[in-house]
Parts: structure tokens; sequence; C-alpha cells
């Protein structure tokens, strides 16, 4: 009985360690960071978001287009790959990309009124 004890203690610490470290590798892109988005097809010119990233989870903190607060949400992966949806009023765009130590860039599509847009963004911590 006492064997099976500590053979269960063992296999439960071992699991809540390996659990933990998914969130503790996604926490190394947690932060503030400073997007901007250019377009390259359309007419929906350079936008700029603010964004927070907690646990891997990517949220907008501040930024408007076209008098329409942003609202960011995705998520960003321990590797650093990442999609995320914007929506403001109307327009909906959808973007993936990187996100590294200090920089993050990508690639993003969205539908307006005016139509179709697409672009690349970046952004870098602040």
């Amino acid at each position: 009985m006492r064997n099976a004890r500590a053979i269960a203690v063992a296999a439960l610490s071992t699991t809540t360690v390996l659990s933990s470290l998914p969130l503790a590798e996604a926490a190394r892109h947690d932060g503030g960071w400073n997007m901007i988005a250019q377009t390259t097809r359309g007419h929906c010119g350079v936008i700029h978001v603010s964004l927070g990233v907690e646990r891997g989870r990517i949220f907008s903190t501040g930024g408007s287009f076209a008098f329409y607060p942003i609202n960011v949400d995705g998520r960003v992966t321990k590797w650093g790959r990442a999609r995320m949806t914007a929506i403001a009023g109307p327009r909906v765009a959808r973007g993936t990309g990187r996100f590294g130590a200090t920089r993050a860039e990508g690639t993003w599509q969205g539908r307006g009124p005016s139509g179709l847009c697409s672009g690349v963004w970046t952004a870098n911590r602040f």
C-alpha cells in the first residue's frame, strides 16, 4: 500500500510539473506590444493597435479604425505562432504570424463596407 501511494504522489507531481510547462513557455511573449497593420491590397490604409499578451492570449488594449474601437482576440503558441481576429464595427480581419522575443510579424486579410483588404503587420514589444 505504501508503494502504491508513493507511485500515485510521484505521478501527480510529475503531471503537475508537466502541465505547467506550456503556460510558462507561452508566457515568454507576455506583455505589451505596439502593432502596425499596413494595407498592401485594398483601401484600409495603416492601422495602429496596442496589444497585450497574457499566458498566450492576445487581446487589444487600444486603437480604433474608422471611428470604431478595435477588438482583437487571438492566441500565440509557446513556439511563437500566432492567430488573431480583429473587429472594428462592421469590419473583420484575420491574421497569422510569428512572435519573437521583441518583434512579431505576419499577414492579414479583412472585409468591410469598402470591400476586401489585405496586408502585413509588425509589432514591437514595449
